[in-house]
This record gives C-alpha cells, sequence and structure tokens, in this order.
C-alpha cells in the first residue's frame, strides 16, 4: 500500500452505521485513489449491499469528492479530514406550483441545476430551464397561537419514492390520453395520477386569504434571496434529508407588444 510515501490513517464515518457508531479508519497514503479508498471501506463495513449511490462527503470543505480517479494528495486530503460515507440521492420533500406536496429520491451531490432535471423527470414536467428550488419563507404576519398550530391538520405528503412511470420516450408520454403516463395498478401511481395529472379545485377564500404576500421591496428580497444557487449541490447548501423546499417557476418570457420609442 505504502508506494509513495509514508501511511497513514484516514477516519471515515459511514451513515448507513448509525450516528453513534465509531468511523471506520483505514491505513492509507497520498498516492491512493479514492476509488481505492471506497473499495477499502466497502470491504470493511461487511454489510452486504449496492454501494454504487454513496459518495463521500468532505463536512470541513463543504464538497462532495466524487472523483474516484483522484488521488488524496491531488484533494489536499490529510489525516484530519472528516469525511462521511453517504447516499447522494436522498429523500426530499417538494412543494409544487399547485401547492401539494410530494416526497421523492433528488440528488444532493450534482449542482442544483441537473437536480431539478431529474425531479422534472419523475413529475413529467417539459422545460425544467425554468425551474428552480426555493426554501420556504416563514411568514411573520401570522403569528397565530401553539394552539391553533396544533389544532391544524398536518399537511398531507404524497410519497412517490417508489413510483415506477410507465416506459417509453418523453414525446411518447405526453401523447398518451388524460397524461396517465405512470402505472396505476398501485396505491402510489393512483396518488401520483391524481395530483400530476388531474387538474386540482380552486382554492376557497379562506386559504387564499392565508397565502403570505409580500407587501413590502424588502419583503420581496428576502423571498428572493432564498432561491438556491443552481451550481452548486443540495448538500453544499445545507439542505438535509426529508427537507421541504419549494418548487417554483423562475424564469417567465415577457413579450412587450408596444414599441419602445425615445
Amino acid at each position: 500500500m505504502a508506494q509513495g510515501g509514508a501511511s497513514w490513517e484516514l477516519k471515515i464515518a459511514v451513515e448507513e452505521l448509525g450516528a453513534e457508531a465509531d468511523p471506520i479508519t483505514l491505513r492509507v497514503n497520498g498516492d491512493v485513489h479514492i476509488g481505492g479508498v471506497i473499495l477499502q471501506l466497502v470491504e470493511k463495513i461487511e454489510i452486504k449491499k449496492n454501494w454504487s449511490d454513496h459518495g463521500l462527503w468532505w463536512e470541513q470543505k463543504n464538497r462532495w469528492v466524487l472523483k474516484t480517479n483522484w488521488t488524496l494528495d491531488k484533494y489536499g486530503i490529510q489525516a484530519d479530514a472528516r469525511l462521511l460515507f453517504t447516499p447522494q440521492h436522498k429523500s426530499l420533500r417538494l412543494q409544487l406550483p399547485n401547492l401539494k406536496t410530494v416526497k421523492l429520491k433528488a440528488s444532493f451531490s450534482c449542482p442544483v441545476f441537473s437536480s431539478i432535471i431529474g425531479i422534472c423527470k419523475i413529475l413529467d414536467i417539459r422545460h425544467p430551464e425554468e425551474l428552480s428550488l426555493l426554501k420556504p419563507l416563514d411568514d411573520p404576519n401570522q403569528r397565530r397561537k401553539k394552539k391553533e398550530k396544533d389544532s391544524e391538520p398536518e399537511e398531507e405528503v404524497v410519497d412517490l419514492e417508489r413510483l415506477i412511470p410507465s416506459r417509453g420516450t418523453q414525446n411518447q408520454r405526453y401523447n398518451q390520453p388524460n397524461g396517465a403516463h405512470y402505472l396505476r395498478d398501485s396505491p402510489e401511481g393512483e396518488s401520483a395520477y391524481q395530483i400530476l395529472t388531474v387538474s386540482q379545485p380552486s382554492m376557497s377564500p379562506e386559504q387564499m386569504a392565508k397565502l403570505y404576500r409580500p407587501s413590502s421591496l424588502i419583503d420581496k428580497a428576502q423571498i428572493h434571496s432564498r432561491w438556491l444557487d443552481s451550481s452548486r449541490s443540495l448538500m453544499s447548501q445545507e439542505i438535509k434529508e426529508n427537507d421541504k423546499l419549494l418548487i417554483r417557476f423562475k424564469y417567465f418570457s415577457f413579450f412587450d407588444l408596444d414599441p419602445k420609442r425615445p
């Protein structure tokens, strides 16, 4: 193992073993590739499962270590690095533009722009470049008592993690009657069909009144500041598993029919 210099110990925590489990210690040196580190780690875990979706997360640098052909020296990883072996795809709760909430698997390792493309493939939404993810905003004007909040019904979340989309190309799915692009022979498929393809009823005036509306330029700026950076990953922006995000249309096309006059 020690080909290019003295070896040292590298400790890696494994998410599947639990937060209280001790990290696994490997004997490595700077010339070892990331792929070799993962191979050693999997052999020491001694759990038979598919580890292909797992990757190394570097806590101090707030970044993923995914290039398996890079060496530890090239990444700058030393003995004091805190690494976590964790899945790249995690559960995420998304509120759709129709205010319905779904739970699905999203990539926490690739840029948000790529994660949006994967989410839109699951939901069969065209033009994913027009959408982005937004952190929910707490309404400062709705300061209700704790008893009132506890009396409200829990938000219904449709679980799409185990949903199987129907086969065929994207154009074939769009051209199917009634937009039935999911297999409806399971409860998950029926729920997805109802929430994604059937028109939802209009909100009542009471529900409309509860929606937060920014009243000043500062409020609007606070909302826009919660858009996620499309060039960074979810995990690097402190998004955790099972967190709730809003998927909204961020870019719109405007056509000015009146010619501009000097």
